[in-house]
């Protein structure tokens, strides 16, 4: 992983990106764009309790790589999304590194001049915890990281989708 973020540099991103919304809500206010401000609050409060979901699997280093991570690769704009209910927390550093990994590989690939979504979605099926990643733009390639986890990778014009999955013990 990349050097980690002290306490203090977490709070500083933060507090500055929590005053840029206060400041977009506060514009939109001034012009008389209540849906916009309706808007705002509304993502705020959804990516809170996708957060919040993510917390109730005791993932604790996955979920901080998530808190950090808009902070740490800039060029994307992450989105999460949590319906699983249950996940291997033993093998919770596993998939911090390999999420790392991936976006440090697909970072090598981007274009400085575009912009790139990346949507993060965690869930359960049958007894597998999968961790899903899709990155818009177009990729022809993407190294994928030598891991004991599954992965399965397409790549192409629509963008780039990955699936990790690991079987849950019991």
């Amino acid at each position: 992983m990349k050097t980690p973020m002290t306490v203090a540099q977490s709070l500083r991103h933060a507090r500055h990106d929590f005053l840029n919304e206060l400041q977009l809500i506060k514009m939109n206010l001034d012009l008389g764009r209540l849906d916009e401000v309706q808007a705002i609050i509304r993502t705020h409060g959804e990516a809170a309790v996708q957060m919040s979901r993510l917390s109730g699997l005791k993932m604790e280093k996955l979920e901080e790589w998530l808190l950090l991570s808009q902070w740490r690769y800039p060029e994307f704009r992450f989105h999460l999304s949590c319906q699983a209910v249950k996940a291997p927390v033993h093998l919770d550093g596993l998939y911090a590194e390999t999420i790392e990994a991936l976006i440090e590989a697909a970072l090598e690939g981007t274009d400085p001049y575009e912009e790139y979504e990346c949507f993060l979605t965690f869930s359960n099926e049958d007894s597998y915890f999968i961790a899903e990643i899709r990155l818009t733009g177009e990729w022809t390639e993407i190294t994928v990281p030598e891991t004991e986890l599954e992965i399965v990778k397409a790549c192409g014009p629509d963008g780039l989708n990955i699936a990790i999955r690991a079987q849950m013990e019991g």
